[in-house]
Protein backbone atom coordinates (compact mmCIF):
# COMPACT_ATOMS: atom_id res chain seq x y z
CA UNK A 1 0.00 0.00 0.00
CA UNK A 2 1.89 3.04 -1.22
CA UNK A 3 -0.47 5.82 -0.29
CA UNK A 4 -3.24 6.13 2.25
CA UNK A 5 -5.39 9.20 2.70
CA UNK A 6 -8.05 9.07 5.41
CA UNK A 7 -11.18 10.95 4.41
CA UNK A 8 -12.30 13.24 7.26
CA UNK A 9 -13.75 16.26 5.49
CA UNK A 10 -17.31 17.31 6.21
CA UNK A 11 -19.45 17.27 3.07
CA UNK A 12 -21.91 19.99 2.07
CA UNK A 13 -25.58 19.28 1.46
CA UNK A 14 -26.24 17.84 -2.00
CA UNK A 15 -29.43 16.86 -3.79
CA UNK A 16 -30.57 13.39 -4.80
CA UNK A 17 -31.84 13.01 -8.34
CA UNK A 18 -34.24 10.18 -7.58
CA UNK A 19 -36.17 11.50 -4.60
CA UNK A 20 -36.81 14.67 -2.68
CA UNK A 21 -36.46 14.20 1.06
CA UNK A 22 -39.43 16.24 2.25
CA UNK A 23 -41.29 13.31 3.80
CA UNK A 24 -38.75 12.72 6.55
CA UNK A 25 -40.06 13.67 9.99
CA UNK A 26 -37.35 14.83 12.38
CA UNK A 27 -38.15 14.10 16.00
CA UNK A 28 -36.43 15.28 19.17
CA UNK A 29 -34.05 13.13 21.13
CA UNK A 30 -35.43 10.24 23.15
CA UNK A 31 -35.14 11.61 26.66
CA UNK A 32 -34.13 8.41 28.45
CA UNK A 33 -30.45 8.74 29.29
CA UNK A 34 -28.06 6.27 27.68
CA UNK A 35 -26.32 3.82 29.99
CA UNK A 36 -22.54 3.53 30.27
CA UNK A 37 -21.11 0.08 29.59
CA UNK A 38 -17.60 1.20 30.52
CA UNK A 39 -16.78 3.84 33.12
CA UNK A 40 -13.10 3.69 34.02
CA UNK A 41 -10.16 6.07 33.88
CA UNK A 42 -9.13 4.45 30.61
CA UNK A 43 -10.48 4.70 27.07
CA UNK A 44 -12.79 2.22 25.36
CA UNK A 45 -13.72 1.95 21.68
CA UNK A 46 -14.83 -0.42 18.91
CA UNK A 47 -18.31 -1.50 20.04
CA UNK A 48 -19.68 -4.56 18.22
CA UNK A 49 -22.87 -6.66 18.54
CA UNK A 50 -23.27 -10.34 17.74
CA UNK A 51 -26.02 -12.92 18.27
CA UNK A 52 -25.53 -16.56 19.20
CA UNK A 53 -27.73 -19.46 18.05
CA UNK A 54 -30.24 -18.74 20.86
CA UNK A 55 -30.41 -15.00 20.00
CA UNK A 56 -28.46 -13.96 23.08
CA UNK A 57 -26.85 -10.57 22.45
CA UNK A 58 -23.11 -10.17 22.93
CA UNK A 59 -21.65 -6.65 23.09
CA UNK A 60 -17.87 -6.39 22.91
CA UNK A 61 -15.33 -3.57 22.80
CA UNK A 62 -11.60 -2.83 23.20
CA UNK A 63 -10.47 -1.13 26.40
CA UNK A 64 -7.22 0.26 27.76
CA UNK A 65 -5.94 -1.42 30.91
CA UNK A 66 -3.01 0.86 31.78
CA UNK A 67 -1.50 4.27 31.15
CA UNK A 68 0.64 2.79 28.37
CA UNK A 69 -2.57 2.34 26.36
CA UNK A 70 -2.37 -1.46 26.31
CA UNK A 71 -5.71 -2.77 25.08
CA UNK A 72 -7.70 -5.91 25.79
CA UNK A 73 -10.99 -7.30 24.45
CA UNK A 74 -13.97 -7.26 26.82
CA UNK A 75 -17.63 -8.18 26.43
CA UNK A 76 -21.00 -8.50 28.16
CA UNK A 77 -24.08 -10.65 27.49
CA UNK A 78 -27.51 -9.01 27.53
CA UNK A 79 -30.01 -10.58 29.95
CA UNK A 80 -33.47 -10.42 28.38
CA UNK A 81 -35.12 -11.26 31.71
CA UNK A 82 -33.69 -8.18 33.46
CA UNK A 83 -33.20 -6.04 30.32
CA UNK A 84 -29.64 -5.38 31.46
CA UNK A 85 -26.16 -6.49 30.54
CA UNK A 86 -24.40 -8.98 32.78
CA UNK A 87 -20.90 -8.73 34.19
CA UNK A 88 -17.90 -7.76 32.11
CA UNK A 89 -15.81 -10.68 30.82
CA UNK A 90 -12.20 -10.13 29.76
CA UNK A 91 -10.52 -12.14 27.01
CA UNK A 92 -7.13 -12.49 28.66
CA UNK A 93 -5.46 -13.88 25.53
CA UNK A 94 -6.17 -10.64 23.64
CA UNK A 95 -3.85 -8.43 25.71
CA UNK A 96 -1.96 -6.09 23.38
CA UNK A 97 -4.53 -6.05 20.59
CA UNK A 98 -4.77 -3.15 18.16
CA UNK A 99 -7.95 -1.09 18.81
CA UNK A 100 -9.87 0.26 15.84
CA UNK A 101 -13.28 1.80 15.14
CA UNK A 102 -13.82 -0.02 11.82
CA UNK A 103 -11.55 -3.06 12.15
CA UNK A 104 -12.67 -3.78 15.68
CA UNK A 105 -12.13 -6.93 17.72
CA UNK A 106 -15.11 -9.32 17.82
CA UNK A 107 -16.75 -12.05 19.89
CA UNK A 108 -18.87 -14.83 18.35
CA UNK A 109 -20.23 -18.21 19.43
CA UNK A 110 -20.75 -21.44 17.50
CA UNK A 111 -24.02 -23.35 17.78
CA UNK A 112 -22.17 -25.97 19.84
CA UNK A 113 -21.22 -23.30 22.41
CA UNK A 114 -17.59 -22.50 21.57
CA UNK A 115 -16.75 -18.82 21.99
CA UNK A 116 -14.29 -17.26 19.57
CA UNK A 117 -12.52 -13.97 20.27
CA UNK A 118 -11.02 -12.44 17.14
CA UNK A 119 -8.59 -9.53 17.26
CA UNK A 120 -5.67 -7.94 15.46
CA UNK A 121 -2.12 -7.30 16.66
CA UNK A 122 0.01 -4.72 14.90
CA UNK A 123 3.27 -5.79 13.28
CA UNK A 124 6.41 -3.67 13.07
CA UNK A 125 7.19 -3.82 9.36
CA UNK A 126 9.27 -1.13 7.59
CA UNK A 127 7.72 -2.17 4.27
CA UNK A 128 4.14 -1.63 5.49
CA UNK A 129 3.42 0.65 8.43
CA UNK A 130 -0.19 -0.58 8.44
CA UNK A 131 0.75 -4.27 8.77
CA UNK A 132 -0.86 -6.51 11.37
CA UNK A 133 -2.07 -10.07 11.86
CA UNK A 134 -5.44 -11.46 12.94
CA UNK A 135 -5.41 -13.79 15.94
CA UNK A 136 -8.13 -15.70 17.73
CA UNK A 137 -8.68 -17.48 21.05
CA UNK A 138 -11.42 -19.88 22.14
CA UNK A 139 -13.39 -20.58 25.30
CA UNK A 140 -15.58 -23.59 26.06
CA UNK A 141 -16.77 -22.44 29.49
CA UNK A 142 -18.57 -19.21 28.58
CA UNK A 143 -15.53 -17.02 28.92
CA UNK A 144 -14.22 -18.22 32.28
CA UNK A 145 -10.98 -19.36 30.67
CA UNK A 146 -9.41 -18.80 27.25
CA UNK A 147 -6.97 -20.66 25.07
CA UNK A 148 -3.69 -19.09 24.06
CA UNK A 149 -4.02 -16.88 20.99
CA UNK A 150 -3.54 -18.47 17.58
CA UNK A 151 -2.52 -16.73 14.38
CA UNK A 152 -5.21 -16.93 11.71
CA UNK A 153 -2.94 -17.02 8.63
CA UNK A 154 0.17 -19.18 8.80
CA UNK A 155 1.23 -18.73 5.18
CA UNK A 156 4.67 -17.26 4.50
CA UNK A 157 4.46 -13.89 2.81
CA UNK A 158 1.03 -13.03 4.24
CA UNK A 159 2.13 -9.74 5.75
CA UNK A 160 -1.18 -8.32 6.88
CA UNK A 161 -4.85 -9.07 7.54
CA UNK A 162 -7.49 -6.63 8.75
CA UNK A 163 -11.08 -5.32 8.48
CA UNK A 164 -12.70 -8.62 9.35
CA UNK A 165 -16.21 -9.74 10.22
CA UNK A 166 -17.66 -12.91 11.71
CA UNK A 167 -21.13 -14.50 11.73
CA UNK A 168 -22.89 -17.70 12.74
CA UNK A 169 -23.50 -19.79 9.62
CA UNK A 170 -26.51 -22.02 8.88
CA UNK A 171 -24.49 -25.16 9.71
CA UNK A 172 -23.68 -23.88 13.22
CA UNK A 173 -20.06 -22.98 12.51
CA UNK A 174 -18.63 -19.47 12.33
CA UNK A 175 -17.65 -17.81 9.08
CA UNK A 176 -14.92 -15.20 8.98
CA UNK A 177 -14.08 -12.77 6.19
CA UNK A 178 -11.13 -10.40 6.09
CA UNK A 179 -8.96 -8.23 3.84
CA UNK A 180 -5.54 -9.74 3.12
CA UNK A 181 -2.35 -8.29 1.66
CA UNK A 182 -1.88 -11.36 -0.56
CA UNK A 183 -2.94 -10.46 -4.08
CA UNK A 184 -4.87 -12.72 -6.45
CA UNK A 185 -4.89 -9.97 -9.05
CA UNK A 186 -1.26 -8.88 -8.98
CA UNK A 187 -1.70 -6.24 -11.67
CA UNK A 188 -4.34 -4.36 -9.65
CA UNK A 189 -4.29 -2.20 -6.54
CA UNK A 190 -5.89 -3.13 -3.25
CA UNK A 191 -6.25 -6.14 -1.02
CA UNK A 192 -7.95 -9.54 -1.38
CA UNK A 193 -11.14 -10.62 0.36
CA UNK A 194 -10.68 -14.00 2.10
CA UNK A 195 -13.09 -16.38 3.86
CA UNK A 196 -12.63 -19.25 6.34
CA UNK A 197 -14.79 -21.37 8.68
CA UNK A 198 -14.46 -22.93 12.10
CA UNK A 199 -14.39 -26.62 12.88
CA UNK A 200 -15.80 -26.79 16.40
CA UNK A 201 -13.12 -25.76 18.87
CA UNK A 202 -10.24 -26.52 16.48
CA UNK A 203 -10.03 -23.10 14.86
CA UNK A 204 -10.52 -21.64 11.38
CA UNK A 205 -9.83 -23.77 8.31
CA UNK A 206 -10.14 -23.88 4.52
CA UNK A 207 -9.29 -20.24 3.94
CA UNK A 208 -9.82 -19.09 0.37
CA UNK A 209 -9.74 -15.86 -1.64
CA UNK A 210 -13.17 -14.84 -2.91
CA UNK A 211 -12.61 -11.36 -4.41
CA UNK A 212 -9.63 -9.24 -5.46
CA UNK A 213 -8.75 -5.54 -5.72
CA UNK A 214 -10.68 -4.56 -2.60
CA UNK A 215 -10.27 -1.23 -0.82
CA UNK A 216 -7.59 -1.86 1.80
CA UNK A 217 -9.23 -0.26 4.81
CA UNK A 218 -13.02 -0.24 4.79
CA UNK A 219 -15.17 -2.36 7.07
CA UNK A 220 -16.51 -5.62 5.61
CA UNK A 221 -19.92 -7.06 6.49
CA UNK A 222 -20.65 -10.79 6.75
CA UNK A 223 -24.41 -11.33 6.89
CA UNK A 224 -26.63 -14.44 6.85
CA UNK A 225 -30.18 -13.99 5.48
CA UNK A 226 -33.23 -15.87 6.79
CA UNK A 227 -33.06 -18.08 3.67
CA UNK A 228 -29.58 -19.21 4.86
CA UNK A 229 -27.71 -17.44 2.07
CA UNK A 230 -24.44 -15.76 3.04
CA UNK A 231 -23.63 -12.23 1.87
CA UNK A 232 -20.32 -10.38 2.19
CA UNK A 233 -20.24 -6.67 1.44
CA UNK A 234 -17.07 -4.66 0.85
CA UNK A 235 -15.69 -1.63 -0.98
CA UNK A 236 -14.07 -2.56 -4.28
CA UNK A 237 -11.48 -0.74 -6.38
CA UNK A 238 -12.15 -0.60 -10.11
CA UNK A 239 -10.48 1.14 -13.03
CA UNK A 240 -9.74 4.80 -12.41
CA UNK A 241 -9.53 4.30 -8.63
CA UNK A 242 -13.34 4.09 -8.34
CA UNK A 243 -14.24 2.76 -4.87
CA UNK A 244 -17.86 1.57 -4.77
CA UNK A 245 -19.75 -1.13 -2.88
CA UNK A 246 -19.76 -4.75 -4.06
CA UNK A 247 -20.91 -8.08 -2.65
CA UNK A 248 -20.40 -11.80 -3.04
CA UNK A 249 -22.83 -14.49 -1.86
CA UNK A 250 -22.92 -18.19 -1.03
CA UNK A 251 -25.78 -20.70 -0.83
CA UNK A 252 -23.67 -23.67 0.32
CA UNK A 253 -22.41 -22.55 3.75
CA UNK A 254 -19.39 -20.82 2.29
CA UNK A 255 -18.05 -23.69 0.19
CA UNK A 256 -18.27 -21.46 -2.90
CA UNK A 257 -19.09 -17.83 -3.64
CA UNK A 258 -20.61 -15.94 -6.54
CA UNK A 259 -18.74 -13.49 -8.71
CA UNK A 260 -18.70 -9.95 -7.26
CA UNK A 261 -21.79 -7.79 -7.88
CA UNK A 262 -21.85 -4.01 -7.74
CA UNK A 263 -24.46 -2.86 -5.22
CA UNK A 264 -24.41 0.90 -5.71
CA UNK A 265 -23.27 2.96 -8.68
CA UNK A 266 -21.56 5.95 -7.10
CA UNK A 267 -18.35 6.27 -9.16
CA UNK A 268 -16.49 7.63 -6.16
CA UNK A 269 -13.01 8.37 -7.46
CA UNK A 270 -10.62 8.70 -4.55
CA UNK A 271 -6.97 7.79 -4.08
CA UNK A 272 -7.37 6.92 -0.44
CA UNK A 273 -9.32 4.91 2.11
CA UNK A 274 -12.70 6.18 3.32
CA UNK A 275 -12.69 3.98 6.46
CA UNK A 276 -16.39 3.17 6.17
CA UNK A 277 -18.07 0.05 4.80
CA UNK A 278 -21.51 -1.37 3.97
CA UNK A 279 -24.14 -2.88 6.27
CA UNK A 280 -26.80 -5.48 5.36
CA UNK A 281 -30.20 -6.20 6.91
CA UNK A 282 -33.21 -8.38 6.08
CA UNK A 283 -36.79 -7.75 7.28
CA UNK A 284 -37.87 -11.37 6.48
CA UNK A 285 -38.97 -10.18 3.03
CA UNK A 286 -36.23 -8.04 1.52
CA UNK A 287 -32.45 -7.86 1.72
CA UNK A 288 -31.15 -4.29 1.85
CA UNK A 289 -27.83 -2.50 2.22
CA UNK A 290 -26.71 0.92 3.43
CA UNK A 291 -23.38 2.63 2.81
CA UNK A 292 -21.52 5.94 2.70
CA UNK A 293 -20.00 7.55 -0.40
CA UNK A 294 -18.28 10.86 -1.03
CA UNK A 295 -18.87 10.75 -4.78
CA UNK A 296 -19.37 13.92 -6.82
CA UNK A 297 -22.58 12.33 -8.14
CA UNK A 298 -24.07 12.67 -4.65
CA UNK A 299 -22.34 12.36 -1.29
CA UNK A 300 -23.86 10.90 1.86
CA UNK A 301 -25.41 7.74 3.28
CA UNK A 302 -27.57 5.73 0.91
CA UNK A 303 -29.99 2.81 1.21
CA UNK A 304 -30.92 0.24 -1.40
CA UNK A 305 -33.42 -2.64 -1.45
CA UNK A 306 -31.48 -5.44 -3.11
CA UNK A 307 -34.55 -7.67 -3.46
CA UNK A 308 -36.58 -5.28 -5.62
CA UNK A 309 -36.00 -6.46 -9.19
CA UNK A 310 -37.88 -3.41 -10.54
CA UNK A 311 -35.15 -1.03 -9.34
CA UNK A 312 -32.62 0.23 -11.83
CA UNK A 313 -28.99 -0.60 -11.00
CA UNK A 314 -28.29 3.05 -10.18
CA UNK A 315 -31.37 3.43 -7.95
CA UNK A 316 -30.69 4.32 -4.33
CA UNK A 317 -32.32 6.29 -1.54
CA UNK A 318 -30.49 9.20 0.05
CA UNK A 319 -30.65 9.02 3.85
CA UNK A 320 -28.45 11.96 4.84
CA UNK A 321 -25.74 14.17 3.39
CA UNK A 322 -23.99 14.84 6.71
CA UNK A 323 -23.86 11.39 8.31
CA UNK A 324 -21.03 8.87 8.60
CA UNK A 325 -20.48 5.19 9.43
CA UNK A 326 -23.98 3.72 8.93
CA UNK A 327 -24.99 0.40 10.46
CA UNK A 328 -28.36 -1.28 9.96
CA UNK A 329 -30.76 -3.92 11.22
CA UNK A 330 -34.40 -4.84 10.46
CA UNK A 331 -37.40 -6.27 12.29
CA UNK A 332 -40.27 -8.54 11.22
CA UNK A 333 -42.53 -5.45 11.18
CA UNK A 334 -40.96 -4.73 7.78
CA UNK A 335 -39.01 -1.66 8.87
CA UNK A 336 -35.30 -1.02 8.43
CA UNK A 337 -33.34 0.83 11.13
CA UNK A 338 -30.12 2.69 10.35
CA UNK A 339 -27.83 4.35 12.90
CA UNK A 340 -25.12 6.83 12.05
CA UNK A 341 -23.33 9.87 13.45
CA UNK A 342 -23.94 13.37 12.14
CA UNK A 343 -22.01 16.56 12.75
CA UNK A 344 -22.93 20.10 13.81
CA UNK A 345 -21.28 23.08 15.43
CA UNK A 346 -22.21 25.22 18.42
CA UNK A 347 -20.15 28.39 18.91
CA UNK A 348 -17.38 26.92 16.79
CA UNK A 349 -17.23 23.58 18.64
CA UNK A 350 -18.04 20.40 16.72
CA UNK A 351 -20.45 17.83 18.19
CA UNK A 352 -21.78 14.50 16.94
CA UNK A 353 -25.30 13.14 17.30
CA UNK A 354 -26.13 9.47 17.06
CA UNK A 355 -29.21 9.31 14.82
CA UNK A 356 -31.66 6.46 14.32
CA UNK A 357 -33.21 6.61 10.85
CA UNK A 358 -36.29 4.45 10.26
CA UNK A 359 -37.39 3.35 6.79
CA UNK A 360 -40.93 2.05 7.19
CA UNK A 361 -42.46 -0.65 5.04
CA UNK A 362 -44.90 1.93 3.61
CA UNK A 363 -41.96 3.99 2.33
CA UNK A 364 -42.13 6.82 4.86
CA UNK A 365 -39.16 7.71 7.03
CA UNK A 366 -38.32 9.40 10.30
CA UNK A 367 -35.26 10.36 12.35
CA UNK A 368 -34.72 10.11 16.09
CA UNK A 369 -31.70 11.53 17.87
CA UNK A 370 -30.44 8.93 20.34
CA UNK A 371 -27.53 10.66 22.04
CA UNK A 372 -27.58 13.74 24.30
CA UNK A 373 -27.24 17.10 22.54
CA UNK A 374 -23.91 18.96 22.53
CA UNK A 375 -21.85 15.83 23.10
CA UNK A 376 -19.31 13.91 21.02
CA UNK A 377 -20.41 10.47 19.83
CA UNK A 378 -19.35 8.17 17.01
CA UNK A 379 -19.36 4.68 15.46
CA UNK A 380 -22.76 3.42 16.53
CA UNK A 381 -23.81 -0.22 16.12
CA UNK A 382 -27.32 -1.66 16.24
CA UNK A 383 -29.01 -5.01 16.75
CA UNK A 384 -32.52 -6.31 17.26
CA UNK A 385 -33.83 -7.30 20.69
CA UNK A 386 -36.71 -9.65 19.99
CA UNK A 387 -39.37 -8.50 17.54
CA UNK A 388 -40.15 -5.08 19.03
CA UNK A 389 -36.97 -3.61 20.50
CA UNK A 390 -33.54 -2.43 19.44
CA UNK A 391 -30.20 -2.09 21.19
CA UNK A 392 -27.87 0.68 20.03
CA UNK A 393 -24.32 1.15 21.32
CA UNK A 394 -21.71 3.77 20.46
CA UNK A 395 -18.55 5.56 21.57
CA UNK A 396 -19.01 8.70 23.68
CA UNK A 397 -16.08 11.08 24.20
CA UNK A 398 -16.10 13.42 27.21
CA UNK A 399 -13.09 15.36 28.52
CA UNK A 400 -10.77 13.35 26.24
CA UNK A 401 -12.01 10.04 27.64
CA UNK A 402 -13.98 7.63 25.49
CA UNK A 403 -16.47 5.09 26.79
CA UNK A 404 -19.12 2.76 25.40
CA UNK A 405 -22.75 3.80 25.88
CA UNK A 406 -25.95 1.99 24.96
CA UNK A 407 -29.67 2.61 24.80
CA UNK A 408 -32.63 0.25 24.45
CA UNK A 409 -35.35 1.45 22.09
CA UNK A 410 -38.81 -0.07 22.60
CA UNK A 411 -41.01 0.28 19.54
Amino acid sequence: MKKIVVVISFLLVVSCDKKEHNQVQVQNTLFESPIAVTNTDYNAMGAYFNLDSEDNILLNWSEEVDSAKTHVLKYKVFNTATNKFGKTITVTSSLGLQPHHESMAKIAKTASGVLYAIFRIKVSDPKNRFAGNIYYATSEDNGKSWSVKRKLVQVEGAMSQSFYDVALLPDGELGLCWLDSRKIEKDKNGSTLFFAKTKGNLGFFDEKPIAGSTCQCCRTDLFVSPDNSIHIGYRNITEGSIRDMYSVSSTDNGASFSTPVRMGIDNWKIDGCPHTGPSFANNLKDLAVTWFTGADSGAGIFFKNLSDEMLLPESKLLITTVGRHPQMTALPNGNFYIVYEDYYKVEGQTFNNIVLHVIKKDGTELNKIISPYNSVNNHAVITKLGDNSLLIAWVNVDKNKSKIMYKQINL
